[in-house]
């Protein structure tokens, strides 16, 4: 077992989106990570980071909302450059495990023709028919591509007899998912996604800058914190600089 991690760029910001009514208007730059875990004889990634068109065209690829979020990736980050270096091939990818469908986290979903793409259903269906005001962040060419091969879920999904424990954290987007993985060497890893940004949300109970429901956030801070502590589990979060900085990246690999 083993599991990498990867960078696809940064996206720059203000602190204020991340940490509610906090930092306003003080820049910001966020990691955006994305992994790829090796079990059995499967390869799993878990999200799939920046929209490939960011490299030459942001606002082409995004619209407007770079005005928010400026996506910065090098042609090496992209997913698929990514895992080539370190011999791993886009055709090779048999599931990808998607905390939520908004376009630092579904970018390169398309490019996986093999993979089977695990996701809440009802992030599915939000996905596909958002809120007006939520519509910025989910980009059609990315997630309504039809090579992709959606596999939904409901509620709790177990794989490889536990090791793999995939588990709703709603509030930032409907059908929010987060993933805790048991491995072999090292002590388990919670994944959160965007469940929780920085490790300040969960330490301070800071709420997000961003949130389709602030009160179930909330509630999915307590949710990652319980499984935590009763698993001695390291929180892995979505996008702390000082956190990401601390990771070992691929070729490096926990196990």
């Amino acid at each position: 077992m083993r599991l990498y991690v990867f960078s696809s760029g940064i996206l720059k910001s203000t602190k204020d989106k991340f940490t509610l009514a906090k930092g306003i208007g003080e820049p910001f730059d966020i990691p955006v990570p994305y992994y790829l875990l090796e079990i059995e004889d499967k390869k799993i990634l878990i999200d799939a980071g920046i929209s490939p068109g960011c490299v030459d065209d942001p606002r082409g690829t995004w619209g407007d909302i770079v005005d928010v979020y400026y996506p910065v990736m090098k042609e090496k980050e992209k997913p698929v450059n990514a895992l080539k270096s370190i011999g791993v091939n886009p055709e090779e990818i048999d599931y990808i495990i998607v905390t939520h469908l908004h376009l630092d986290h579904a970018g390169s979903l398309k490019y996986f023709h093999n993979a089977k793409v695990i996701v809440q259903l009802n992030e599915l269906r939000y996905a596909f028919f958002p809120d007006p005001i939520m519509k910025g962040a989910y980009i059609e060419n990315d997630i309504k591509d039809p090579s992709i091969n959606y596999t939904p879920i409901t509620g709790i999904y177990s794989m490889f007899e536990g090791r793999v424990f995939i588990f709703p954290t709603i509030g930032h987007t409907p059908g929010h998912q987060s993933i805790m993985l048991k491995l072999d060497k090292y002590k388990p890893v919670i994944i959160t996604g965007d469940a929780i940004y920085l490790h300040e949300n969960l330490a301070d109970g800071i709420p997000p800058g961003f949130a389709i429901d602030f009160a179930r956030t909330l509630e999915s801070y307590n949710v990652i914190k319980n499984l935590s502590e009763n698993n001695d589990a390291e929180i892995w979060y979505g996008h702390d600089p000082e956190s990401f900085s601390k990771l070992k990246l691929a070729p490096e690999f926990y196990e």
